[in-house]
């Protein structure tokens, strides 16, 4: 989509992806705006849709996560598809692609048995021709 935004914003943006829960006042500080401002600039990026949600992020301690990428079967629906993957336990974000694979997803566990019992179910599903996993080593950011 073709949003417009200036360079405060876009600093706003960096930073509420850092730290979601940062308050008015520092936000204000790092971007150079008082907090009413602020507010008044994090309100529009929301009510504009550029930003679409406010989150948290889970250690999942201990556990499993891997990028998991499907390809779908003919005459799949991705809508079906992603509402279905979205409501198994252990996925994380879906996102529809372009390229050689249709989806890809975010796939945690508390163990790599597990992991593999999730990526079997999903597997098994008549929506799905393809797949490929890839466990996360390490994340940075």
């Amino acid at each position: 989509m073709g949003w417009k935004i200036d360079e405060i914003d876009r600093k706003i943006i960096e930073n509420l992806r850092e730290n979601a829960n940062i308050a008015n006042a520092k936000l204000g500080k790092k971007v150079g705006l008082s907090e009413p401002a602020t507010r008044r600039r994090v309100a529009n990026l929301v009510s504009r849709g550029v930003i679409r949600k406010f989150t948290i992020e889970v250690e999942e301690g201990g556990g499993v996560q891997a990028i998991f990428l499907i390809s779908g079967s003919a005459h799949y629906s991705a809508k079906k598809l992603c509402e279905a993957l979205s409501s198994m336990p252990g996925v994380g974000s879906v996102w529809e692609l372009s390229g050689d694979f249709d989806l890809a997803l975010t796939l945690f566990a508390p163990s790599m048995d597990e992991l593999n019992k999730r990526i079997d179910g999903i597997r098994e599903m008549k929506e799905v021709a393809r797949t490929e996993s890839k466990i996360i080593l390490k994340k940075w950011r």
